[in-house]
C-alpha cells in the first residue's frame, strides 16, 4: 500500500512540474516585455540627467548658495 502511494505523489507531483513549466514561461515572456520598458526607462534616464547638468550649468553660484 505504501508502494501505491508514492507512485501516486510522484504522478502528482509530475503534473504539478509541468504546470509549473508553463508558468515559468509565461513569466518570461513578461520578463522580456518588463526588460524592453525598462530598456526605455532608461534612456528616459539619461535624458532627464543631461537635462540636469545643463540646467546646472546655467544657474547662477549665487541662487545655487
Amino acid at each position: 500500500m505504501k508502494r501505491v502511494l508514492l507512485i501516486g505523489n510522484s504522478q502528482r507531483s509530475a503534473v504539478s512540474g509541468q504546470r509549473s513549466a508553463v508558468s515559468g514561461q509565461r513569466s518570461v515572456v513578461s520578463g522580456q516585455r518588463s526588460a524592453v520598458s525598462g530598456q526605455r526607462s532608461a534612456v528616459s534616464g539619461q535624458w532627464s540627467a543631461s537635462n540636469k547638468i545643463e540646467s546646472l550649468g546655467k544657474t547662477p553660484i549665487a541662487r545655487s548658495a
